[in-house]
């Protein structure tokens, strides 16, 4: 792995998991038939969710970094790098809730303009 990939790990990551969030967010507004989750509720939502869906996402990112890089499962280094930021994602749960609540409040701004 180049050291612009390496660079790039996390920031390759923190797109793999926006994009999961958004698709279970949309599916989320489609099952309870609302256009966006009230302010309030977002962080609850979020919650129940990184609780729900933690192992689907963990191999979601694993599965997507497969996909995207076929070197990955033979690349010790971008594999031990991706495992690291799954680790740090979970293992600081606040800090990640917060993060996703502010993302979904943000995006939902933006669709109101």
């Amino acid at each position: 792995m180049n050291s612009n990939m390496k660079d790039d790990l996390p920031q390759t990551i923190a797109n793999i998991v926006l994009y999961y969030i958004k698709k279970h967010y949309h599916k989320y507004l489609e099952t309870n038939n609302i256009k966006i989750i009230p302010e309030d509720n977002i962080k609850e939502v979020v919650e129940s969710f990184y609780t729900e869906k933690e192992k689907e996402l963990k191999k979601f990112i694993r599965n997507t970094m497969r996909k995207n890089f076929p070197e990955y499962d033979n690349n010790l280094i971008m594999k031990t790098g991706t495992e690291e930021i799954i680790l740090e994602i979970f293992d600081d749960k606040d800090f990640s809730i917060t993060k996703v609540s502010l993302e979904i409040s943000n995006y939902q701004k933006g669709l109101n303009q």
